[in-house]
């Protein structure tokens, strides 16, 4: 959560920040990614393991499946012209970061809420 509002809020001021966002998403995904699943196993009676995990695997599969759903959305709808296109316009390249800038707010919000 916290690497995706770094991204967000201070991507377009530098790699730096970009790297730091990356640096915090993958530290959350391996560390509280790991603790939640065990958690959940261990609250599980011994013969309902399994489907536990099969449903820790599945919220994790959605949740990886939401953030590119959800900012491919945003951009889809904020950027206007060819997105593959060579070289972009100055307000092309404006909208694009709006986007972004919106889109990763958004998976931040998102993310926030799950995690309350």
């Amino acid at each position: 959560m916290f690497g995706l509002a770094v991204y967000a809020l201070l991507g377009s001021f530098g790699y730096l920040w970009i790297a730091i966002a990356l640096v915090l998403v993958a530290a959350g995904l391996r560390v509280v990614g790991v603790v939640a699943a065990t958690n959940v196993l261990r609250g599980l009676p011994r013969n309902r393991t399994t489907i536990g995990a099969a449903l820790a695997d599945t919220a994790t599969e959605v949740a990886s499946a939401l953030g590119p759903a959800l900012t491919g959305t945003i951009i889809a709808a904020l950027f206007t012209g060819e997105i593959a296109s060579a070289s972009w316009s100055p307000r092309q390249r404006s909208e694009f970061r709006e986007a972004v800038t919106i889109a990763g707010l958004g998976l931040t919000l998102v993310a926030a809420a799950l995690v309350a």
